[in-house]
């Protein structure tokens, strides 16, 4: 790695932002301070002061793929989010707050008033009548024209109904 210096008459030196244009793949032959430089250009912020070379390496790959092909997708980061909190042992989020969808290309099919409508589940949300939509409750209200809890209208929430009789 080649540094430049930081100012005129300062005996610190820098990494240059071409220098630190480095390929993935080479991430594991630098050393802990080229590797905390390269952080400090893709987060903008100093690494903690914890972490080693490999750790180091692993998360500046990772921003740097997330940047090219994309991140996690939401219901993907909410799920990742509440299985941490449950291995944690945090009680408030045991229960998941939503049904998880089911995967890109899943067709669901709901009969309404004798027409049976077609949904594609996509990567950002749902096709319907060849149009992009972002829930299936403005897909279920389209279809009904009353607000609908999308989940439920297409069969995916189980409709839970006590018994008020005291028994």
């Amino acid at each position: 790695m080649h540094f430049a210096p930081a100012a005129r008459g300062s005996h610190r030196r820098r990494a240059t932002y071409h220098d630190l244009k480095i390929a993935v793949d080479t991430l594991d032959q630098l050393s802990r301070a080229e590797l905390r430089a390269l952080w400090m250009q893709e987060f903008a912020d100093r690494p903690p002061a914890c972490l080693g070379r490999d750790v180091l390496a692993l998360a500046i790959a990772y921003a740097r793929q997330e940047r090219r092909y994309g991140g996690l997708t939401r219901p993907v980061t909410k799920e990742l989010d509440r299985l941490l909190a449950h291995a944690l042992g945090d009680s408030a989020t045991d229960t998941p707050t939503t049904t998880p969808l089911p995967r890109a290309g899943t067709i669901l099919v709901r009969e309404w008033q004798g027409t049976t409508h077609h949904v594609t589940v996509v990567d950002d949300g749902f096709l319907w009548n060849g149009q992009p939509h972002r829930s299936l409750s403005s897909i279920a209200r389209a279809i009904t024209g009353t607000k609908w809890n999308g989940p439920r209208f297409f069969g995916m929430r189980e409709v839970i109904r006590e018994n008020r009789r005291g028994g």
